[in-house]
């Protein structure tokens, strides 16, 4: 019997050998690791400064970041449509569908209008209260107003058509002043463009005719658009000339060629004195 358990504890030492290996083996694996990580500890501190400078600098990239933002959500670019409501010198308001805008002048804004069909320049001094205009510029939300850059004056979309009699004609600016049956006297810019025609009364159809063949009390059908900022004034597109209903032949007479056969009749004596 004896004999026998002295055999069963031989059997069992080569595992307790085994599992006291392992275990060594453990524990100088953990000394070494210990002793490999001891040197790392006095340059830890650098490393740790390293990043946190990285966060600094990551925290204040954001911080800009975040006023960027701010400040895109706060200014944008915009373009709002509307009638002058008033005017200032360094500012106007306009009157959109939805509220009323208040628009900065820049320095360095530009106003624009299309004066048939070609873009005219104009100035800050030419917008005016009722004016339909198209602003360009940036918002600010903050202030709730338009920083302008430019400026569009729409056109009047549809001419401007009256009749009336021609009370004056002046050969240098080339207007026509024209009285209409409301009293009100108009002043007519003909242009290069200005299409003039005229009614022939004895092949009863309308004919092309010029400026000069225009008679004070002719009677004359305009249309065109408002010049800006001047009171009752047109830049003619087209004119047609009815010719004089009255039949006066001095309102007929065009006053520019009285002049010159004025300063005719005085040559004309002396010569028929020398014949």
């Amino acid at each position: 019997m004896n004999n026998h358990h002295i055999h069963r504890s031989s059997r069992r030492r080569p595992g307790s050998i085994i599992l006291l290996f392992v275990m060594l083996t453990f524990v100088m694996r953990t000394m070494v690791n210990a002793v490999l990580a001891a040197p790392a500890t006095p340059s830890a501190t650098p490393k740790m400064s390293t990043a946190s400078a990285t966060t600094k600098k990551i925290e204040d990239l954001k911080d800009r970041l975040a006023t960027k933002v701010a400040e895109l959500h706060q200014t944008s670019r915009r373009a709002i449509f509307g009638t002058v409501k008033s005017t200032s010198i360094t500012s106007f308001v306009v009157e959109t569908k939805t509220k009323d805008i208040k628009i900065e002048l820049m320095d360095e804004i530009k106003v624009i209008q299309y004066l048939k069909g070609k873009r005219t320049s104009l100035t800050t001094e030419d917008i005016s209260k009722g004016d339909v205009v198209t602003v360009i510029g940036d918002h600010d939300a903050t202030l709730d107003l338009l920083k302008a850059n430019v400026v569009f004056i729409q056109s009047p979309n549809n001419p401007m058509r009256l009749s009336g009699i021609v009370t004056a004609r002046d050969d240098q600016e080339f207007t026509l002043t024209i009285a209409t049956s409301q009293n009100q006297t108009y002043i007519i810019d003909i242009e290069k463009a200005t299409k003039t025609l005229a009614w022939d009364r004895s092949n009863k159809e309308i004919i092309k005719s010029g400026f000069s063949k225009i008679a004070v009390g002719s009677t004359v059908h305009v249309m065109g658009f408002p010049v800006p900022k001047m009171d009752l004034k047109l830049s003619a597109e087209r004119i047609v000339d009815l010719g004089n209903f009255s039949g006066s032949a001095q309102q007929a007479v065009p006053p520019s060629p009285t002049p010159s056969e004025k300063q005719a009749s005085p040559s004309a004596s002396p010569t028929k004195k020398l014949n």
